[in-house]
């Protein structure tokens, strides 16, 4: 409950505001209960009764008269000091005390008065008459207590009602953070302002969808353009005599071609539409022949295996597209230092982490890093020729395995690219 209040929620601070003022009202209430109860019968009922009862009186003619059977007592001024009216021992000493020699206190559930003969040093007493705070006022404050609690129920319930809209534009902002822009909050749960302000995320949120759908399709259209002109290159690399030259062309267009068959993968698996065969691989032969591929003679790569089991099974093109892109990017902006692949098996999970010692990342340019044409730098675009497609298509082939990819980096110091791949060393049909 502490940990809800400290939240500082819009309903937990209307509710802590009404809570605090309702306590307030309530000892107020009290305080004012007991100070009238205790007052009104002293000054109005003592001095109006007294006074005009007892003083012109003699002592005679005050033992004969009683109040709803109550009969007056008249003591004498030892009595004060006596033990026989220790009961009454406070009540004398109070109304001596009084400015108008009359006082009156509680006695169980009743009242008692005594008001202090001036002219006779004597005091008259009137042992019980009315009812007492601690009756008369227990049902008041058992009303006072159940509208109290009646009133923090309404406002329980209002305030719940007030805030709705605040959980409704929260749940919207979770839906469109988690990538979700078909989500649109509904109307009819909100109100006044709120509705308005709902009704533009809502109309932004489909703009950006928009946005979204069009940038897909684009993508999905690269590939089949850009096929064609491949496969009329494949033909005119044969007219070539040159042997190297001809094999590395060939070499070009065949990575292009796995390149243009990675978005168009990772397209179809983020829309639903792709197919995930799964296939045995090899884990030290396939990780040292990505690891050889890019080396370029700089021997800038450490590749470090500890896995028990020899095979693992994934998506073999997307596997090599994931290293290829997560090595490559390692290499060109780890500022020629060298980088570190890591690969080892943790029961059934294959972790491969790329680490690299280069310019690093601003912690608040990550969350984007993923995202298709967003680069952390537009200007190392001429330098690096890319278009910020490389993670995003690493992070799309990772969830198309069921796995995760995390990135951490430190601006100045380097960054580690981590990847989880559950079940890698587990047949395609366990468990079913």
């Amino acid at each position: 409950m502490i940990k809800w209040f400290s939240s500082r929620s819009v309903f937990s601070m209307l509710l802590l505001n009404t809570v605090v003022s309702t306590a307030v009202l309530v000892l107020v209430l009290v305080v004012s209960l007991q100070r009238v109860a205790d007052e009104h019968p002293r000054r109005y009922l003592s001095k109006a009764l007294f006074s005009n009862l007892v003083m012109d009186k003699t002592p005679e003619q005050l033992v004969k008269i009683n109040i709803d059977g109550v009969e007056l007592k008249v003591l004498p001024p030892s009595a004060i000091n006596d033990s026989q009216y220790h009961a009454y021992r406070e009540l004398l000493h109070m109304a001596q005390r009084d400015r108008d020699g009359i006082a009156m206190m509680a006695n169980g559930d009743n009242y008692m008065a005594a008001a202090y003969l001036q002219n006779t040093h004597s005091f008259v007493v009137l042992p019980q008459f009315g009812r007492s705070l601690s009756s008369q006022a227990q049902r008041l404050i058992g009303w006072v207590i159940a509208a109290v609690l009646l009133i923090l129920l309404i406002n329980f319930y209002s305030i719940g009602f007030l805030t709705r809209p605040f959980i409704e534009l929260r749940r919207g902002v979770k839906h469109a953070d988690d990538g979700d822009l078909s989500y649109r909050i509904p109307l009819e749960r909100t109100y006044g302002e709120y509705r308005v302000l709902a009704d533009s995320f809502n109309k932004m949120l489909q703009r950006l969808h928009h946005i979204h759908e069009a940038r897909r399709h684009m993508l999905l259209a690269i590939p089949h353009e850009v096929r064609t002109p491949l496969t009329r290159l494949k033909v005119r690399k044969d007219l070539i005599t040159d042997e190297p030259l001809r094999l590395a062309i060939l070499d070009d267009i065949v990575n292009v071609e796995r390149i243009l068959d990675a978005i168009l993968y990772t397209e179809k698996n983020q829309s639903g539409e792709g197919d995930i065969s799964l296939s045995k691989i090899n884990l030290i032969d396939f990780f040292n022949k990505i690891v050889a591929e890019q080396q370029n003679d700089s021997e800038l790569i450490k590749l470090c295996i500890k896995a028990e089991t020899p095979c693992f099974y994934g998506h073999g093109v997307m596997m090599s597209v994931l290293m290829r892109n997560l090595i490559s990017n390692a290499l060109f902006y780890g500022q020629s230092q060298p980088i570190s692949v890591l690969v080892s098996q943790q029961n059934d999970v294959l972790q491969i982490s790329v680490i690299d010692k280069g310019i690093g990342i601003a912690e608040d340019q990550l969350p984007f890093l993923v995202e298709p044409f967003w680069r952390a730098d537009p200007s190392r675009q001429r330098e690096s020729g890319g278009y910020g497609l490389g993670l995003y298509i690493c992070k799309t082939i990772v969830d198309g395995l069921r796995g995760t990819l995390v990135i951490n980096s430190i601006e100045g110091e380097g960054t580690r690219v981590r990847v989880s791949l559950p079940e890698a060393f587990k047949l395609p049909d366990d468990g079913n």
